[in-house]
């Protein structure tokens, strides 16, 4: 019996594709062997992306722009997968954003951006995709939780608050797409230098703060002793998403170093 993880054959949807953790589970699921379509905000960087992956794995490959928290572009989005491989088999929901704003001095509007991208981009692309799996009764959905969807820090309050209901809602879903044998579940990464923490660490600095310092603060504690990295965290996307995984569901998987341990 073979114990490598196989995705040949499996059509996967990856939103937040083309950077950060995105960019490296488009590029390890199509390692894989599945056929990945590459969304993200940013289009120059998902056809990049899509081409590295065409020319490295030779799977099918596909690229769009899309704000998750548009439900037009998440449809078409969803129109171009079925379109391109002609079911969903995977999809991985990566796309996020987060600040670091005193919790005093945060504006509405920041509260509400984190919301619509973490939360709202996560209920629209999950009920869109789960709609396209239905018919298949088979599919895996992971979406993209944080530790601070298990515990709540006060440097990221409207940030933990999204990711609180990222994890929720990855509970509900399951329970809602189980009967159709579709599993859902959710990856919690701990502290991994994406382009996320660039900014998070520039907000640092320009509230007058050592973004160095506050950086080797928040790994000192960390039980094995390093911040995550891309692949980490990648690699429980590709478990979560291949057959290993088909007695799991609505489970909120940490990726942190021991730092979260519930």
């Amino acid at each position: 019996m073979s114990v490598e993880i196989s995705l040949k054959g499996k059509n996967a949807v990856v939103t937040g594709g083309a950077g950060g953790m995105g960019r490296t589970t488009s590029l390890l699921l199509a390692e894989a062997g599945a056929n990945v379509l590459v969304a993200d905000m940013d289009e120059a960087a998902a056809v990049k992306t899509a081409g590295e992956i065409a020319e490295k794995f030779g799977v099918k490959t596909a690229f769009c722009k899309c704000d998750v928290t548009s439900k037009a572009e998440v449809d078409a989005m969803t129109a171009l997968a079925l379109e391109t491989f002609g079911r969903i088999d995977i999809l991985n929901n990566i796309a996020g954003a987060s600040t670091k704003v005193d919790f005093l001095e945060m504006p509405e509007e920041i509260y509400q951006f984190m919301m619509d991208v973490n939360a709202k981009g996560t209920f629209l692309v999950n009920q869109t995709v789960l709609r396209a799996m239905l018919p298949n009764r088979a599919g895996k959905i992971v979406n993209m939780s944080s530790m601070s969807g298990k515990e709540g820090y006060p440097t990221n309050i409207a940030y933990t608050a999204a990711k609180f209901a990222v994890t929720g809602m990855t509970q509900a879903i399951a329970k809602y797409a189980a009967p159709y044998n579709i599993n859902v579940n959710c990856v919690c990464p701990g502290i991994v230098h994406t382009r996320i923490w660039d900014k998070l660490l520039d907000d640092v600095r320009q509230a007058g703060g050592d973004p160095e310092a506050y950086w080797q603060e928040r790994i000192a504690g960390i039980p094995l002793k390093r911040p995550q990295t891309e692949e980490d965290v990648a690699r429980m996307f590709l478990y979560l998403s291949s057959d290993y995984a088909d007695n799991m569901t609505g489970q909120s998987i940490n990726v942190t170093g021991g730092l979260i341990l519930h």
